[in-house]
């Protein structure tokens, strides 16, 4: 299963950079969620992209999600 990472990087998201949130280890952490189309995104840009088109990002499919984690 090949999976695209829309605004997932190594880091936390600059939303949750700018938010300061901070795990246990002390590096910021971002929770990630996959669609439907296994695209995947981090949970708090993809929450507010979704207000407002329900649909993914990058394939526009309709937004469904499939699965949440880290």
């Amino acid at each position: 299963m090949v999976m695209d990472y829309g605004c997932i990087g190594p880091d936390a998201c600059l939303r949750c950079q700018a938010e300061n949130k901070e795990s246990r280890s002390g590096k910021q952490d971002c929770v990630v969620v996959w669609g439907e189309c296994n695209h995947s995104f981090h949970y708090c840009c993809m929450s507010l992209w979704v207000k407002q088109n329900n649909r993914c990002p990058l394939c526009q499919q309709e937004w469904s999600i499939q699965r949440m984690g880290k």
